[in-house]
Formats: structure tokens, C-alpha cells, sequence
């Protein structure tokens, strides 16, 4: 059973979430937050909460009631996941139909039935339409909970409808001090929480991973690659095919261009990878600032790249010229024109 200690913010988090679940659950819900910062383990512990039969005094799930103990299982009736059928589909319209009919039924166990979506991004057009009519007006016990990193992509009709639940997200000292007790090393623990933000089980998940030496062996790279030419950018393009992980290069090469766009605002004190800031001064002065907002928007959307394109060589190769380009045609100490 999920518990609250193992989510770095959650002692902090928990009792504007408690107070809902005293005062009254809200039937339509929208919890927003980034992958990794623990947003999803805490909806999902609010609604072991909504579903426990025996709830603690802090109103937290008890863990062992009927109700808890198929909840551990993933078979509540009660409790139905909505999300894409497929990996990089979208959420269709029959899923939201037959989505809508389990909200109709009577609780089976608990007092309410929830649906819980995730991505609430994925609903294809057709279904955030029928979504709407579900939201205008919810079943008698029936509540809806959205999930979402990026709800600006929500049509506007249905944020509307939602009350958006107070999540806190850790601070940059709260998660190097979890990291710590975790058994992060004092060294990687800072550097993780500088890195990672506000997502300390991505923090954490980035140490179990390596990360950090990959971040060691690929940012020198990619920094040296303005001294060279196309040539070079490609036979890169090529390396990292065959030993990169996508999703955590991206996690690299956007830090990059953040720090970047933040030098050209002279926010020196909020640069990520601080430990090579005098080299990115440099770079951030030279760039061509149009560029670099394209190669931050291309590295941005790479999920959704992925889906539509699966060839990594292909993919990397438009990433890597679009840094590239950054400096093309300046002739200056980063190296030639191009």
C-alpha cells in the first residue's frame, strides 16, 4: 500500500488534501504537476483515501479494509483508470463513453466511484467533447480526478470544470535532504536537486540510473560541438543513437538551453549546471537567440516526435544541427562559420 513517507513533500502536502477529504470531496478534480515530482503518488494516495472504508485520523487510507486490500490488488470496482489503450495513441471517444457508464453505476464498495485520467492531455478532440457532458453533470457519488503536466493543452471548457487540488511540490533543499537520507552521496545529492527541481522521485530515479555519469561524458560533447563542423554534429547524431537513452539525453539538452536562455537574461544565480557556467557565459553571448528558442521547442516535443517517428538516428540527427545552427555563420571564439 502506497504510504505517505515515501513521497519527500507529503508530511507538508497532506493536510490541505485531508481537509478536503473532511469537508467534502469536490466531484470534478484536476491535479497538475511534472512526471517525477510526485504529484501522481500523491493523487493516488488521496484516492486510496477517497475509497477506504476505516480512514485514519490524518483521513489517510488504513490499508486494510476490504476496500485498501483490492485497491493493493488493482482490482477495485469502483476505481476505473482511464488511459490510452496503446503507447503514443490518444484517449478515445468509445473509452470515455464506457467511462461515463461506469460513473453511472452504484458503488459496488466504497461510497463513491472514481475515475481517474491520466494523461488528461491524451484525449483525442472527439473524446474531450464527450468528456465535457460527463463534467457538466456528474452521477450522484461519482468523482472524476484529471492528471496533467501540461493542462494549458485541456480544452478551456473543461479546466473550467475542474477544481484543481492543492499539490505541493518539494523545494530544491527538501529534495537534497531526501536524496541524502535515500543514500545519495552529499556531491550527487546537490547536484541532482539543482538539476532535477521540483521532481525529487525523478531525482532519484536519475541517481539509481547513472545519470550522472552520462550527464559527465555528454555535455562536454555537446558544448565542444560549435568548434566543429556538420560533419562532426552527424557522426554525433550517429554515437548517440546507439548509446543513448533518449528521454534522459533530453532531460541534458534542455537543462543546456535553459541555462542558456537564462545567461541571455543574466540569471546567472538560477543556472542549472552551475559547474559549467563560464563556459555557457560564453556561449549563451554568442548565440543566435532565434535558434535556440527552435532547438528548445524541438528537444521539448521529442515524446511526441518519438510517437510519430521511432528512427533515433533520424531524430537525433535534426536535434543535433538544430544545436548546431545555434552558431552557425558566427565567427567567433566558439569556432568557424559553417
Amino acid at each position: 500500500m502506497r504510504v505517505i513517507s515515501a513521497i519527500p513533500q507529503a508530511a507538508a502536502a497532506w493536510p490541505p488534501l485531508a481537509a478536503l477529504l473532511a469537508g467534502g470531496v469536490p466531484q470534478s478534480m484536476l491535479c497538475v504537476g511534472p512526471w517525477g515530482s510526485g504529484v501522481v503518488e500523491l493523487t493516488d494516495l488521496f484516492l486510496d483515501a477517497m475509497l477506504c472504508l476505516a480512514p485514519r485520523s490524518d483521513r489517510s487510507a488504513c490499508g486494510q479494509c476490504r476496500s485498501c486490500l483490492l485497491q493493493r490488488q488493482g482490482a477495485h470496482p469502483d476505481l476505473l483508470r482511464l488511459q490510452a489503450e496503446e503507447e503514443g495513441k490518444l484517449i478515445s471517444i468509445d473509452q470515455v463513453r464506457a467511462a461515463a457508464d461506469f460513473l453511472s453505476y452504484t458503488p459496488q464498495i466504497a461510497a463513491r466511484r472514481v475515475l481517474r485520467v491520466e494523461p488528461a492531455e491524451a484525449l483525442a478532440p472527439a473524446a474531450a467533447n464527450a468528456f465535457l457532458k460527463t463534467l457538466e453533470e456528474p452521477p450522484p457519488r461519482a468523482h472524476i480526478v484529471l492528471l496533467s503536466a501540461a493542462p494549458s493543452r485541456l480544452l478551456p471548457t473543461i479546466r473550467s470544470r475542474l477544481q484543481r487540488l492543492p499539490m505541493r511540490l518539494a523545494g530544491r533543499a527538501e529534495t537534497q535532504q531526501w536524496l541524502r537520507e535515500k543514500g545519495a552521496p552529499e556531491g550527487a545529492a546537490v547536484r541532482l536537486a539543482r538539476w532535477a527541481g521540483d521532481r525529487p522521485l525523478w531525482a532519484w530515479q536519475a541517481w539509481q540510473d547513472g545519470v550522472l555519469r552520462e550527464r559527465e561524458q555528454w555535455i562536454p560533447q555537446l558544448l565542444a560541438l560549435p568548434h566543429e563542423g556538420i560533419g562532426a554534429a552527424l557522426a554525433l547524431a550517429e554515437s548517440w543513437s546507439k548509446a543513448a537513452t533518449l528521454p534522459v539525453l533530453r532531460e541534458i539538452a534542455l537543462s543546456i538551453l535553459e541555462d542558456l536562455l537564462r545567461l541571455r537574461l543574466g540569471l546567472v544565480e538560477i543556472a542549472v549546471n552551475d559547474d559549467y557556467i563560464t563556459k555557457l557565459q560564453s556561449m549563451a553571448g554568442s548565440a543566435s537567440l532565434t535558434a535556440l528558442w527552435n532547438c528548445e521547442s524541438l528537444w521539448r516535443k521529442l515524446p511526441v516526435t518519438l510517437k510519430q517517428n521511432r528512427n533515433q538516428l533520424i531524430i537525433l540527427e535534426e536535434m543535433i544541427l538544430a544545436w548546431h545552427a545555434i552558431w552557425a555563420g558566427r565567427a567567433d571564439e566558439h569556432g568557424r562559420s559553417a
